[in-house]
Formats: structure tokens, C-alpha cells, sequence
């Protein structure tokens, strides 16, 4: 057995003028989780507690609540493993009006699944059996995983569109969309029109609503990316911003013009500075906007390898990954930048050098999640292991901290979407950052709020990404936090673009935005 202080949001609108948080002290073992410790309090301790809960197996979603800032069902959650320092935080959904204490009223969340027609809308169809239209096994599994959702609301909660706009439908509308668009037996009647235009490309695949799925749906690739492409096919998309930045890959090999010398132009193919043998070698991927962009973080990573004694190869026929083809719906005409990828990284394996590094938190996404699935398709190999930048340092080499030099600056590490979408945890780069002398790291709940820079948001919708990225920043600064350090170069745009804005306007700003790599390097050059 174990204490734990059960931190509960109160608010009764008969009596409280404003919300307020109750204590609660309780004894738990392994075996409890947050309903059993909500319904004991609501039956040994204070019987005014109110809040939802029936099937208690996770099966009807009428417990879910937000727990330490991030919604699941309270049933599903064990206290032991969400506990920090102690103390376990619950509090009602977001985005919906409380009624009473943990209880939400959910008229707005059924309102924008009845926007989405889920019915189905007869169809007279060809190529039947029995009377039956044939269902293609892929399309037959989509539908089943799209119907395994219990309408709990947690993703909409947790949603970083809706938080900022609420004419987007939501991530529960979309399944249940995708679920009908699937079914041969529906006539689709206009409906990816629909989805379009409430709000389908606002969508920047952050992923927040799969964390927090119960039934862990795949709602970034099987239904937002399978929609897009859907939309592309039948004539409704893309989006004109969209299909202008597949227009640049395919005309210049990358997602933004050229307006600076290329990093990969900088630099020879093959960079060892340093005397003596290496302690590895690896091939180096920038991707776009670190290679057209933010060519300085390019040249902070080259020197944070050569100060760890590692030789860098880079690759100058190197073209976008492909994610703007997959994020936005165009995928029909990735398949030439896909296979040079895949044909360089092949031929350095071949030579010996297996490591790739992306310094992209997207192209690493891309790469790790959607490679593997192009490769069989088009038939070819991977002979080539996948790294971030951050993870290869923290897990495949021995850090130099002998020359690392002090960085006095107090920050808080912003942690990217597409990091989390490879499958890579926070606590990686945490680690890293603390290997700074001088750097103050602060800690603040659910640091994964989205910039707004992905999913081609950025491009068809700067508004809503900037609204987004903005409210990171106010997110940061109600923390008492006046620094923000990240490794996604669509993060760094996003926040750098929202400071000017900020400064155009007048405003005064004392936030500080640091690059993550630069950062290290400073700390190396001692500047």
C-alpha cells in the first residue's frame, strides 16, 4: 500500500462563484485506479463528489476525465502509474461546459459527430455477390477499428485545433466519417466535401488524440491521412497552398525554395575536422527547412558530431522525405524523391555506413513510420538503420561533456509532435539538455502542445498556426517560464514567426527561443 493525495477539481455553479481543487488523502495498492479512488471518496469521505462512470471495463466511456492534464478513462488508469511526487491531478474534460464538478455537458461533442451524417446513406453499387458488394480486406479492417469507437470525448479534449477553433469538427467526427467513407454499402453522398470544409486539412497530425484514445485508433494515418488522399483522389483536394508546396518538390527537391545557399552545399560530402580514427560515421539527412532555412542549425550539428569524433557524410543528392506528399493527400506522385532516398541511403549502407541521422523531427517520422510501408510497396530494400539526431546521441555514442562550456539561460524543452510520433520519449532529450552546465531546465505539465507548424497546417491555415504556436508560448509563460528550447525546425519557425508578430504589434517580449542544437554547439564553443 502506498499514500497518494488525490487533487480533484470542484465546481458546483449553485454555489461557487469559481472553480477550486479538494485534497484527498488515500491509501492505494497497484490494483487501484482513479475510479476506484473517486468512488471511494464519493463513498467514505465527501458524498457531494460528482461525476460519470458505469461499465468500470473501459467499454462505455463515461468515466474519461482529464488525469494530470492529459484525458483518459478513469477506469483504465491505475493511481501507481500516473502519480507524481504523490499526487494525482483530476479535473473534467476540456473544450465542454462543466456541469458539476467532473461532469461535462457533451451536447457540443455529439453535435459535431451528427455534422458528419454517422449513417448510413444507401447506394446502389456494382459488383455484388449475394446481393452483397465485395469489401477489400484493407478497407473491411479500417471500418472494424474505426467502429471500435465509444464516443468517450477524450480526444476531442485533448484536441489543439479545437482548442483554438471550435468550427473544427474533431478527431471522434473524423473516425466516424472515415468509418462510413470505408463501407461499399454507403453512397459517400458529398461527403468528403463535407469533411473538407469542417475543417479535415486543420488538422496537424500532433497525434494528441491518439494518446489520448482508449482504443488506441489510428487516427493520424488511418483516418486524417487516409481521408486527405481519399479527397485528392475524387477531385476535392488538395488544398491550393498544398498542392503550390508539392509543386516546389517537384520542380527544386525540396518543400520551400531555395533563397540561401544550401547547407548540403556548405559543406563537402564527406566532414572529419578532427585527427584520428572516428568513433563512428554516419550519414547525415537535413531535410528542407534545416537544409534551406535554418542553415545554421545544420552547421551546429555537423560540429556537435566533429566534437564527438564522429564523421559525417552528406549526401548531396538528397530530396524531401516525402512527407508534404503524405500529410496533405499526394501521394500518387512521391514515389521518385521516395526511391533517390531509399537509393542513396542503400549505397552508404552497402559501404558500411548504416546509421542515417535526420535532423527533422517530420522527415524522422516519416522515415520510421511510412518507409518501411512505401518499401514494400515499391519493392525496395532497407538496408539503412534510422536516427534522430538527439537519440543517436544520447544511445549510440559516449557524450563529450569534458568541453562543454556553461550556458547560464533558465528554459523549458518543447516537445515536438513528430519526436512523439517516431516513438521517442521526452525524457531523451531532457537528458541532454541537462548535460548543459548551466542550463535550468523547467518541467511543466503536458509539455506536447502543438505549434501549429505541421500536417501542412502552416501553409493552407497561418492563422490557426499561429494561433496555436502563440498559445504555447502563453501556456509557457503562465509557468513562469521565459525560455523555450526545441529540436523541430516547424516548431522554430512557428514560435520565431509569433514572437515577430508580436513585436510588429508593439507588444514587449521577453521570451527567449533557443534551437536545441545550437544550443549544444554554443555550449561547446563556449559562447
Amino acid at each position: 500500500m502506498a499514500r497518494v493525495k488525490l487533487r480533484v477539481f470542484r465546481f458546483n455553479p449553485e454555489l461557487d462563484g469559481e472553480p477550486h481543487y479538494d485534497d484527498y488523502d488515500l491509501e492505494v495498492d497497484e490494483n487501484t485506479t482513479v475510479l476506484d479512488a473517486l468512488l471511494y471518496v464519493k463513498e467514505n469521505v465527501d458524498g457531494t463528489l460528482t461525476f460519470r462512470s458505469s461499465c468500470r471495463m473501459g467499454q462505455c466511456g463515461s468515466c474519461a476525465v482529464r488525469i494530470n492534464k492529459r484525458a483518459g478513462l478513469a477506469c483504465k488508469t491505475y493511481v501507481h502509474e500516473v502519480a507524481k511526487d504523490g499526487v494525482v491531478l483530476v479535473e473534467p474534460l476540456d473544450h465542454l461546459p462543466v456541469i458539476k464538478d467532473l461532469v461535462v455537458n457533451l451536447d457540443q461533442f455529439f453535435e459535431s459527430i451528427k455534422a458528419v451524417r454517422p449513417w448510413r446513406i444507401p447506394a446502389s453499387v456494382g459488383g455484388e455477390v449475394g446481393g452483397m458488394p465485395k469489401i477489400p480486406a484493407d478497407e473491411l479492417e479500417k471500418m472494424i477499428e474505426n467502429k471500435q469507437c465509444i464516443l468517450c470525448a477524450a480526444c476531442y479534449s485533448d484536441c489543439n485545433v479545437v482548442d483554438v477553433d471550435r468550427s473544427f469538427v474533431g478527431p471522434a467526427a473524423l473516425v466516424e466519417a472515415c468509418r462510413f467513407i470505408c463501407d461499399p454499402l454507403d453512397s459517400h453522398d458529398g461527403r468528403l466535401r463535407e469533411l473538407v470544409d469542417l475543417g479535415l486539412f486543420k488538422c496537424p497530425v500532433d497525434q494528441e488524440c491518439e494518446v489520448a484514445c482508449p482504443r488506441r485508433i489510428d487516427i493520424r494515418r488511418g483516418v486524417v491521412e487516409y481521408l486527405r488522399t481519399r479527397s485528392v483522389e475524387e477531385g476535392i483536394g488538395p488544398l491550393p497552398q498544398h498542392k503550390g508546396m508539392v509543386e516546389c518538390v517537384l520542380n527544386t527537391g525540396g518543400s520551400v525554395p531555395i533563397v540561401e545557399t544550401p547547407a548540403t552545399e556548405l559543406y563537402p560530402e564527406y566532414v572529419k575536422t578532427f585527427e584520428g580514427e572516428p568513433q563512428d560515421e554516419v550519414v547525415l539527412y537535413l531535410g528542407c527547412i534545416i537544409n534551406r532555412r535554418l542553415q545554421g542549425t545544420a552547421k551546429a550539428i555537423i560540429e556537435i558530431l566533429q566534437r564527438n569524433r564522429v564523421a559525417v557524410h552528406l549526401p548531396k543528392g538528397q530530396v524531401c522525405c516525402g512527407s508534404p506528399f503524405m500529410r496533405t493527400g499526394q501521394r500518387a506522385v512521391m514515389k521518385p524523391f521516395v526511391t533517390r532516398n531509399f537509393n542513396i541511403f542503400n549505397e552508404y549502407a552497402e559501404r558500411g555506413v548504416e546509421k542515417v541521422l535526420t535532423s527533422c523531427s517530420g522527415c524522422n517520422s516519416t522515415f520510421r513510420k511510412d518507409y518501411p510501408k512505401l518499401a514494400e510497396e515499391y519493392g525496395i530494400p532497407i538496408k539503412f538503420e534510422i536516427y534522430d539526431v538527439g537519440e543517436y546521441m544520447a544511445k549510440k555514442i559516449k557524450i563529450n561533456t569534458r568541453d562543454l562550456h556553461a550556458v547560464n539561460v533558465s528554459l523549458m524543452y518543447h516537445y515536438p509532435c513528430h519526436i512523439m510520433a517516431s516513438g521517442l520519449e521526452e525524457e531523451i532529450y531532457l537528458n541532454l539538455l541537462e548535460k548543459i552546465p548551466g542550463v535550468e531546465l523547467v518541467r511543466v505539465p503536458k509539455s506536447g502542445w502543438c505549434c501549429g507548424g505541421g500536417g501542412g497546417v502552416r501553409a493552407a491555415y497561418p492563422e490557426l498556426a499561429d494561433k496555436l504556436a502563440a498559445r504555447r508560448i502563453e501556456i509557457a509563460e503562465e509557468f513562469g517560464v521565459k525560455g523555450l528550447v526545441t529540436n523541430c525546425p516547424f516548431c522554430i519557425l512557428q514560435f520565431r514567426r509569433v514572437l515577430e508578430l508580436k513585436r510588429e504589434k508593439g507588444e514587449e517580449v521577453g521570451f527567449q527561443l533557443y534551437d536545441f542544437y545550437e544550443l549544444f554547439a554554443n555550449s561547446y564553443r563556449g559562447t
